[in-house]
C-alpha cells in the first residue's frame, strides 16, 4: 500500500474556511477525495450526525482511502465519479441540498509517480486519465488530433507560446511512428526546440498540463461543479476551492464574482470570503514545493 498518497495544500485553512461553525448538521462534499486528507481532518471537525460525501474518480483513490478513513465509515459516503455531477451524486445519495464543498485541483502525489503518463519525469504510456474508464487518452490525442485541435490544446490550455510550431512537429513525427510513450512526445519536443541539454521543467510542466487537461475536460468539468454546487448549496454553505493554475483560479474568481451579492438582488448569491487570493507560507512551500502554485478562494452562500 501507498503510504504517502498526497501531501495536501493550505489542509487546515481550507477546512477552517470549509465548514461555517453557525451551522451545526452539516451535509459536506470532498469533490477531490485523493489520499483523504482533507476528509480525514472534516469528519474530525464535525458532529456525529453530519455527513461527508467523497468524491473522485480515481479507483486507486477510492480503494486507498477506503481503507485509511475506516473509523469514519459512519460520517462517510465515498463515491467513484466526476465531481461535476456533484448534484446527482448528492440527490443520489439522498441529499437535495449542502452545506459546503472543497475542491483540491491539484494531481495526486500517486498519480505524479504511480500512474500513466501525468509526470514527465518517468517514461510511461501516454495515458493520463483519472478515470481509466474513460475512452479519450494523451496518446489519442498526440495521434489522431487534427494540427489546429493540438494548437488549441497548448495555446488556450498551457499557454504555450507559438503552439503551433508543437503540432506541425507532432504531425509530422506521427507520420512516421505513432506515439506511445512520455519519452516519444518528450524527444519530439526537445528535437523541435533544439534543447541541448535537459529543456526547462516549467516548459515541459506547460505542456503536459495542457495535454491532461484536454484529457480529462478539467476546466469544463469545474465550470460544471461550481454552477451545480451553488444550486444546491444551503445559506451558510460555504465552497473552497484549491487551484493550481491561472486558467483554473480565473474561473473560480470569475464565479464567485459574477454571483456575488453586488452583482445579486433578492436572490442566493455568494459573499467572497477571502478578499485577496490565499497562498501557502514560505514554510509550506518548503516542505512541499509542489504547492508553491497554490492558491485558495472561499465564498459563502448567502441571501442578497
Amino acid at each position: 500500500m501507498v503510504t504517502e498518497y498526497h501531501i495536501p495544500v493550505l489542509l487546515n485553512t481550507a477546512v477552517s474556511y470549509l465548514i461555517n461553525p453557525v451551522i451545526q448538521k452539516h451535509i459536506l462534499v470532498d469533490g477531490t477525495l485523493g489520499g483523504g486528507s482533507y476528509s480525514r481532518l472534516i469528519c474530525g471537525s464535525i458532529s456525529d450526525d453530519s455527513k461527508l460525501i467523497c468524491i473522485d474518480k480515481d479507483i486507486h483513490a477510492i480503494e486507498f482511502t477506503t481503507k485509511v478513513l475506516a473509523e469514519y465509515k459512519n460520517k462517510i459516503l465515498i463515491r467513484q465519479g466526476n465531481f461535476a455531477d456533484v448534484k446527482q451524486i448528492s440527490t443520489d445519495a439522498g441529499f437535495d441540498s449542502i452545506t459546503g464543498i472543497v475542491l483540491d485541483l491539484g494531481l495526486s502525489s500517486y498519480q505524479l509517480n504511480e500512474e500513466s503518463g501525468f509526470s514527465f519525469m518517468k517514461n510511461t504510456v501516454l495515458d493520463m486519465r483519472a478515470d481509466k474508464d474513460s475512452e479519450l487518452d494523451a496518446k489519442t490525442i498526440l495521434n489522431e488530433y487534427r494540427e489546429n485541435e493540438l494548437t488549441d490544446i497548448f495555446e488556450n490550455y498551457g499557454e504555450v507560446a507559438k503552439a503551433g510550431r508543437l503540432s506541425k512537429a507532432i504531425i509530422e513525427h506521427r507520420y512516421k511512428s505513432k506515439f506511445e510513450t512520455t519519452d516519444d512526445f518528450i524527444k519530439v519536443i526537445q528535437r523541435e526546440y533544439d534543447f541541448k541539454k535537459d529543456m526547462p521543467v516549467k516548459f515541459l510542466s506547460k505542456i503536459f498540463q495542457a495535454l491532461r487537461i484536454a484529457v480529462n475536460d478539467e476546466l469544463n468539468d469545474l465550470k460544471k461543479v461550481l454552477e451545480s454546487s451553488f444550486e444546491i448549496i444551503a445559506d451558510g454553505g460555504r465552497i473552497v476551492v484549491i487551484s493550481y493554475h491561472s486558467l483554473e483560479d480565473r474561473i473560480v474568481k470569475n464565479f464567485f464574482r459574477d454571483n456575488s451579492v453586488k452583482k445579486s438582488e433578492g436572490k442566493k448569491a455568494l459573499k467572497i470570503l477571502t478578499k485577496k487570493v490565499i497562498m501557502p507560507s514560505y514554510e509550506e512551500v518548503k516542505m512541499n514545493s509542489k504547492s508553491r502554485s497554490a492558491k485558495l478562494r472561499a465564498a459563502e452562500a448567502v441571501l442578497a
